[in-house]
């Protein structure tokens, strides 16, 4: 009777770990996909270096934006969605920041998105444009 007893208690434990290992395999997994743009450093003989880089997260909908390089330029990337909604996300808080803009978009959804260097208000270069699903 004892023997019984411990198999219903084991197996009892074991349905409760199979149910939380299956709550655990359920949870969202955050998808980053990354984009860079570079541009000619005026502080550095005019050497192409890595001005910016902004990754898209896709749990939770944001996108992490730093600059790069002590080159005096501003980093923005710009997005847009299939279902015609856009974006636009700037640091200008300087080389070796990061900012983070948070938006709630559509699951599912295409995003489009681009990196780009500005000198003020001017594009200097843009980088790959990047195409996810959110």
């Amino acid at each position: 009777m004892k023997a019984i007893r411990t198999m219903v208690a084991a197996g009892a434990t074991l349905a409760v770990l199979g149910t939380a290992a299956g709550t655990a395999n359920a949870a969202t997994i955050d998808t980053v996909t990354c984009g860079t743009v570079s541009a000619q450093d005026p502080t550095d003989g005019w050497e192409v270096k890595l001005a910016g880089t902004a990754c898209f997260h896709s749990d939770g909908d944001w996108f992490s934006l730093t600059d790069e390089n002590s080159d005096g330029y501003h980093v923005e990337v710009h997005w847009q969605t299939n279902y015609d909604r856009l974006g636009m996300c700037k640091n200008s808080s300087g080389a070796g920041t990061t900012v983070t803009c948070n938006y709630d978009m559509r699951e599912g959804a295409s995003l489009l998105f681009t990196v780009y260097a500005y000198d003020n208000a001017y594009p200097i270069m843009g980088g790959a444009e990047k195409r996810v699903t959110i």
